[in-house]
Order: C-alpha cells, then sequence, then structure tokens
C-alpha cells in the first residue's frame, strides 16, 4: 500500500481531516476548481482507465506544477471514492476552516452568512458556494452544523470552499466578533418580515416624512450578517435576541417552508441587491 492510500484512509475520518488540516476533493470540476484557485495541493490520484483520457489535463497540469500524481486501479480507486459513480480523479488539499480570530472583514460594507446548525452537508456547501457568487464576504458555520471537510460538503460548494472564507465558530463566539466589527445581525424566520415590504410602503406614502420613515425602515445596513438556520430547528434563541431585524422570504400561504440553502440565497441576493 502506497503512503498516498494510506492517507487517504485516514483522511475518511473527520478527526483525521481536522487534525492534519487537509480534505480530499473527489471528481474532476473539484480537482480543476482547486488547482484554478491556487490551492495547495498534496497529491492527485486517478484511476488508470481515465488517466490517459478525461483526466490526462488535470494531472498533466498538477506534474507541472510538482504536485504528486499516482496512477492506480479502478478497484483500488473505488475505495478512496465517496461518490457512487466516480469520475476517476481525486486530490488531497490543504484546506481547513478558518479561526474568526483570524479572518478580516473589509473596511467598509461588508455581508456575513451565518448557518446555524445546518446540518445537511448539501444545503451547507450550496449555501457556502452561493454566499461565493452572490458576493458576501464570509461564511461562518456555528456548531452543530455538517462537517466543513465532509466529501458531500465539498461537492455542494463547488470550489468556494477554495475562494471564499468559510470559518467553524460557537455562536457566543460569532456574536462577538460581529459586535467587534460593527456587524448588524439579520435573522431569518418564518414570521420575518419580507425585505422588500418597505420599500413597497414607501410607494404607498404620501407624505416626505412617511416616505423617509418607510425608506428608513427597508435600508440595509453597510455591515450585515445573516443567520439562517435549518428547517427543523430554526435559530437559537442567543441569536435571535441579538438580531436587529427578523427577515424572510414571502411565500403562499399554503406552502410551509423552503429549503434553507434557497432561503439563504434569496435572502442574500436581496440583501446584497439592495445594498
Amino acid at each position: 500500500m502506497s503512503n498516498l492510500h494510506s492517507l487517504l484512509r485516514d483522511l475518511q475520518r473527520r478527526k483525521a481531516r481536522e487534525r492534519r488540516g487537509l480534505v480530499v476533493a473527489e471528481g474532476r470540476r473539484l480537482v480543476a476548481d482547486a488547482l484554478a484557485a491556487r490551492a495547495t495541493v498534496r497529491a492527485v490520484l486517478a484511476a488508470d482507465d481515465v488517466a490517459e483520457g478525461p483526466v490526462a489535463p488535470l494531472l498533466a497540469e498538477a506534474r507541472l506544477r510538482g504536485i504528486a500524481v499516482e496512477v492506480c486501479g479502478r478497484k483500488a480507486f473505488q475505495e478512496f471514492a465517496d461518490t457512487d459513480s466516480p469520475s476517476g480523479v481525486l486530490a488531497v488539499v490543504e484546506w481547513a476552516p478558518a479561526a474568526l480570530a483570524d479572518v478580516r472583514l473589509p473596511d467598509g460594507a461588508a455581508v456575513v452568512l451565518v448557518l446555524d446548525a445546518v446540518q445537511d452537508p448539501g444545503n451547507v456547501g450550496t449555501m457556502i458556494r452561493s454566499a461565493f457568487a452572490l458576493g458576501a464576504d464570509l461564511t461562518v458555520a456555528l456548531d452543530g452544523s455538517a462537517d466543513l471537510g465532509n466529501a458531500k460538503t465539498l461537492r455542494a460548494a463547488m470550489g468556494a470552499v477554495f475562494r471564499h472564507p468559510v470559518a467553524h465558530a460557537h455562536a457566543a463566539e460569532c456574536l462577538a466578533f460581529l459586535a467587534a466589527r460593527q456587524v448588524v445581525l439579520w435573522a431569518a424566520t418564518m414570521d420575518g418580515e419580507p425585505i422588500g415590504r418597505s420599500a413597497a410602503a414607501a410607494g404607498r406614502a404620501t407624505t416626505a416624512p412617511e416616505q423617509a420613515a418607510a425608506a428608513s425602515a427597508e435600508a440595509v445596513p453597510s455591515r450585515l450578517a445573516l443567520a439562517v438556520g435549518n428547517e427543523g430547528g430554526g435559530l437559537r434563541p442567543e441569536l435571535l435576541a441579538r438580531a436587529a431585524r427578523r427577515v424572510a422570504v414571502p411565500m403562499r400561504q399554503s406552502a410551509e417552508s423552503l429549503n434553507a440553502a434557497v432561503a439563504a440565497g434569496i435572502l442574500l441576493f436581496q440583501v446584497l441587491d439592495v445594498r
């Protein structure tokens, strides 16, 4: 057994990934994203039935950068693959969530997405991907959220973790971080107010004071954190207690709820578009 195979077996355990600061990026797209983002790739493993075909350009680029490349039989590769139909390539990449103490937000406008115990890896990865795509500056996953280094999380994030700051923190630590940096917290809740409601009120207002009051109510803070919980439990009480505003995506009365990742994407688009 090669040293790379031993490492990959070890990285199938969360504790090993956290201890080593390494994750496994599986699939052509994710390996390509890691290379394109100039992430530190330790090694690449490919199945022999694709090494001279679809993944050959990736292997050539890795070798050009001095990255160790190993080719093995398809059966051996399957032992390390997380997907049902693996494309035949994976990479060991240096990555771990940041400590909040090491994160720097922009001095001016900033938007932070806070995930509160979002337990589904697919949702967590999709939220990180949305935060990066829509222009948020940071994603913070609170304790109770899915493993950020999980293979499903990484696939759903589609390489965004290599380009977008992601941190893991306890709720009290996150609240202290936001307060120290004068970031206003909004909470996404089922009983929240649609972000566009005050804008509609501004259009109905007839006097200047009424219009000013409506516009003020609608204003999105230049430094904003949006907290989103899981579909079942919602947000924890300490976040709700500190939230300056509760917001929601307007829905039909017969609709029960939106998927957490979908709701986060819509709300992020709204606050970043308004800002």
